[in-house]
């Protein structure tokens, strides 16, 4: 049967095709904008109004040029007509999807409009047909490290070795092709007798006695090796089936997931799968994530570290170590709490994807994602042309975001910020983010009931796990913080200082990220002082203890 045929048929019957169509033109004419003049096979209308673009193929060699028509009529109509993507459905019909279904299942991921496939069934004598529904393939979204890592630590390196050859078993076991190890070696500064006193002392105050009524405390081991591991990200069936293994676990997931988002279903899929058999040789275990993996490769006593490489991230002889780092760290953006990059501000695919990023990391941040929003907009009217250089880090720590800054070595790299600088072709502008000061705070104790439900463990539980503080904004702004937004103009010698400000920049006096910071800590000394107070008991350094 030849194409006009099949159409012929299919306009007689379109409500065969799909429920509540009503054919509007066989052979709709669209003059051309650039390149050929259009004819589309069909033109209708759904029952929500939609403009419906049919475009039928009778062959295996027309299935291949299907795609490429469809986005010149697309947009030809959108012109046309002066239709919105989303007053516009896009069906593809076709006999044979041999060749098709591959690149409609990429098109209908990345396209903005609706689209939907159907085949098409002739009867023996070609009189009739059915249309049956095209779902797309699953697609694969490239190397994607999942931001769920597992940290294995051991005594010495021996045991470290085997625990290599361990976990290499057990994730062959599972089914686990993709993933790589990073191997720490992180000794400890203080002698045995040293950290004994320490521990003794830190037991003596929370129980509220004198160190020397103690009775002698047993030693406890040194974990001075560390294998770093971190997998591919699994869709959810993926991990379905991997749990199937395990009909305890196969059975909580089934009842638990219904309730859960996607990100929380995802994390708790991946760490079932670390918990259940065979599981790899361990002295001790403790979840990692990409800000925890930063900390590990800034640590002044991590003295060496390997990568090893399976699966894809063995094969891709392109990619290299340094780039992996980069992303166990979490400064791609897909961890969801920083972005390291440079843009074109003429590159619209560098802009779609950076747009989408910052939804993701800033979504705990409504003043941030507003102010860039802003900002990305006001550097696309101004400097077209120009190239952006781009980082932020949004750790949505909450209330540890004061206690990390103060205690923990180099503290300032724990406060979130942001920084935007333009080069068009030298640097014209600095946008940067900071927390200032914001008035009057709550108490420790306030924060800890109204967030916390009073409870030490609630407040520490996202850090030990690796996720972050939904409520950090409101938290912050109970701490007396605020999220804000910078401007420096620079020309030659002369830098001019904006503050964002009631949706408009205004000149303000020169500062620092840093320096903002610290001011807040001198109005505030009393609770910082009694945060670190609260906290540093639980604090074991590389891990907080309930």
């Amino acid at each position: 049967m030849k194409e006009s045929a099949l159409r012929d048929m299919i306009a007689q019957n379109i409500g065969r095709l799909k429920s509540g169509l009503t054919l509007l033109k066989k052979e709709q004419y669209i003059p051309a904008g650039q390149g050929t003049t259009s004819f589309i096979d069909l033109y209708a209308k759904d029952e929500q109004g939609r403009h419906v673009l049919i475009e039928l193929k009778r062959s295996e060699a027309a299935s291949r040029q299907a795609l490429h028509e469809v986005t010149k009529y697309a947009e030809r109509i959108k012109s046309y007509f002066g239709v919105k993507n989303t007053e516009l459905l896009i069906i593809i019909a076709s006999t044979d999807w041999g060749e098709l279904l591959l690149p409609f299942s990429r098109y209908t991921a990345d396209t903005s409009f609706s689209v939907e496939g159907f085949r098409i069934v002739l009867n023996q004598d070609e009189t009739d047909f059915t249309a049956l529904p095209v779902s797309p393939l699953p697609l694969t979204q490239g190397r994607f490290i999942a931001p769920w890592h597992n940290v294995y630590w051991y005594t010495d390196k021996a045991a470290m070795e085997q625990g290599i050859r361990s976990i290499q078993a057990a994730y062959a076991n599972k089914g686990l092709e993709d993933f790589v190890l990073v191997t720490f070696y992180l000794p400890d500064p203080c002698t045995p007798q040293e950290r004994q006193t320490a521990f003794r002392m830190q037991v003596a105050e929370m129980a509220g006695v004198d160190e020397s009524e103690l009775s002698p405390l047993p030693e406890f081991p040194v974990y001075e090796y560390m294998i770093y591991s971190a997998w591919q990200i699994l869709s959810r069936d993926a991990c379905m089936h991997i749990l199937q293994t395990d009909a305890d676990a196969f059975s909580e997931a089934l009842e638990i997931l219904p309730s859960m988002e996607e990100e929380e279903a995802l994390c708790y899929l991946h760490e079932s799968i670390e918990s259940i058999d065979p599981i790899p040789e361990r002295d001790f275990y403790e979840i990692g994530y990409p800000s925890k993996f930063a900390a590990f490769m800034e640590a002044e006593n991590c003295q060496e570290y390997t990568l090893l490489r399976y699966g894809s991230f063995k094969r891709n002889s392109l990619l290299s170590d340094a780039e992996i780092y980069h992303e166990l760290a979490g400064s791609n953006g897909e961890s969801g709490q920083g972005l390291t990059c440079t843009i074109s501000m003429n590159n619209t695919a560098q802009i779609k994807t950076l747009h989408e990023n910052l939804h993701t990391i800033l979504a705990e941040n409504p003043p941030w994602q507003s102010h860039m929003q802003r900002i990305l907009a006001e550097i696309q009217a101004d400097f077209p042309e120009a190239e952006a250089e781009l980082h932020i880090f949004n750790p949505c720590t909450g209330i540890l975001t004061i206690y990390y800054a103060m205690t923990k070595e180099n503290g300032a790299s724990y406060l979130p910020c942001y920084q935007i600088l333009i080069k068009n072709p030298q640097p014209v502008r600095l946008y940067f983010g900071a927390l200032q000061d914001c008035g009057s705070a709550m108490t420790f104790q306030q924060i800890l009931h109204t967030y916390y439900h009073g409870s030490m463990e609630e407040l520490l539980l996202p850090v030990i796990w690796g996720g972050k503080e939904e409520r950090d904004n409101d938290i912050l702004e109970a701490l007396g913080l605020m999220y804000r937004s910078f401007r420096v103009d620079m020309s030659k010698d002369v830098f001019v200082f904006h503050m964002l400000r009631d949706d408009k920049w205004k000149i303000c006096a020169p500062c620092q990220p840093e320096d903002l910071f610290m001011k807040y800590v001198e109005s505030n000394r009393t609770l910082v002082t009694r945060i670190i107070q609260e906290i540093s008991p639980h604090d074991l350094g590389t891990i907080f203890q309930l």
